[in-house]
């Protein structure tokens, strides 16, 4: 179990840059960051667009189209909590 929370802790740390300061680095970084929020954002909304349209026409979409809906959360979570960090001052 250690194990895992060691890898977790490691993966948390590079996906927030907590050990790099160079500038050439960190603004791209968060660019990119951004422009993937935005991107699942608009994901977002064409999935709530999409099941709007679905119910009104009374057609019954399968699985994987609730599971790409529970995976677009999690990562718009995921980007949302990094974009957190990586954007509010560090605390000294």
């Amino acid at each position: 179990m250690r194990i895992i929370n060691k890898l977790a802790d490691l993966c948390w740390e590079g996906l927030t840059l907590q050990h790099v300061s160079h500038k050439e680095v960190v603004i791209p970084y968060r660019l990119f960051l951004i422009l993937t929020f935005i991107f699942e954002l608009f994901l977002s909304f064409l999935f709530i667009f999409s099941f709007f349209i679905f119910n009104s026409f009374g057609y019954k979409p399968n699985y994987p189209y609730y599971i790409s809906g529970g995976i677009l959360i999690l990562m718009l979570i995921m980007t949302g909590s990094a974009g957190t960090v990586l954007l509010l001052p560090k605390k000294q």
